[in-house]
């Protein structure tokens, strides 16, 4: 076999790994990135593909005068899915950032920042009585 083909195979088994076996990887949040949300529940989550380790997990909320929201409750939930998740106090309408942090048990920093907006709820047209 040709030398650079010993070098191409490692190369193309790793670009065609399927992204289910990455470790760490984050697969979804709540509330989503770039989300507007008028019944926001207090609470941000993070859902990662497995082997995120306990150490060191964190979720950080600010609004946009950078002034930190969250409750530092960050807690992190293990499982099929591992769920890490943290309270807020009660957001009036504005744009908020969140900085997520894992360790995955390999010892790779999984870390990303999400964004949202929090919306006055739409007034109701009923007429009432």
């Amino acid at each position: 076999m040709p030398k650079f083909l010993n070098l191409l195979v490692p190369i193309l088994l790793a670009l065609t790994s399927p992204a289910g076996l990455a470790e760490g990887v984050l697969l979804k949040s709540e509330p989503k990135n770039n989300a507007e949300v008028s019944n926001f529940d207090g609470t941000v989550k993070f859902w990662f593909s497995g082997n995120v380790g306990e150490r060191s997990p964190s979720v950080v909320v600010v609004d946009a005068h950078g002034k930190r929201v969250d409750n530092g409750d960050t807690r992190l939930v293990l499982g099929e899915r591992h769920r890490l998740a943290a309270t807020t106090q009660a957001l009036p309408p504005g744009p908020y950032a969140v900085r997520y942090r894992v360790i995955t048990e390999d010892g790779l920093v999984v870390s990303g920042i999400s964004k949202f907006t929090v919306v006055a709820a739409a007034a109701s047209t009923e007429a009432k009585p």
